[in-house]
């Protein structure tokens, strides 16, 4: 009984230190675990209990771990000024409901902008996501280039479906007295206010409604 107490206090004794453990004393715990589960098999006590008690720790020392590895993981990803300031932002051409421009959404997330293209018959919606994107077997890749509190670049490379750039597009947005300013190295230029429509598919003056990767009307 004496050596069962004792082991009991010991996984206590691990289990709150592990708390502020980094990665590595949790795999030295888990050994640690492993060791002691080996030793048992010489003691003559009755012993399931404890190695029941001895996995349900390792296992936890692994939840542990993988908390720590996804906390790092996000304290490691960059914050983005722009993303930050204008997180849930849309940008329209006031003038023009069917405009030739797309509405423009920020969003501090993966698919960081979106494009609502409203028209007569159709309307569509497509997010972008940085990296490297097949959609349909077709492949393009996005890199933001500069990214400030109210300046926003993006590096559009357009594959197809081939592997080889079939042409590349930076694309340059900047807030300026509460407008959004637009151009492009495909010579687009174009200045957005903020939008005051609704893009519930319940509201939108339109036909057929279709839904691109990364987005969606409301």
């Amino acid at each position: 009984m004496k050596i069962k107490n004792y082991i009991l206090f010991f996984l206590c004794f691990i289990l709150l230190s592990c708390l502020e453990s980094d990665i590595k004393e949790i795999e030295d715990l888990k050994a640690t675990i492993e060791k002691l589960k080996s030793d048992l098999e010489n003691i003559d006590v009755d012993k399931e209990d404890v190695i029941i008690l001895l996995d349900s720790l390792k296992s936890r020392l692994e939840d542990l771990k993988q908390q720590i590895e996804l906390e790092t993981d996000k304290s490691e990803e960059k914050v983005s000024p722009f993303l930050s300031s204008y997180d849930g932002t849309i940008w329209a051409d006031s003038e023009n409901y069917y405009s030739d421009f797309s509405d423009i959404k920020f969003s501090n997330s993966e698919y960081f902008i979106s494009f609502f293209n409203i028209g007569v018959n159709a309307s569509y919606c497509e997010g972008w996501k940085k990296g490297e994107t097949i959609y349909d077997g077709v492949k393009w890749n996005i890199e933001i280039t500069r990214d400030e509190e109210n300046v926003f670049w993006i590096d559009y490379d357009y594959y197809g479906f081939s592997e080889e750039i079939e042409y590349s597009i930076t694309y340059k947005y900047e807030v300026i007295d509460g407008l959004l300013n637009f151009s492009s190295t495909d010579d687009q230029t174009f200045i957005f206010n903020p939008s005051e429509r609704n893009y519930s598919r319940d509201f939108i003056d339109t036909g057929e409604i279709i839904e691109l990767e990364g987005c969606t009307f409301y």
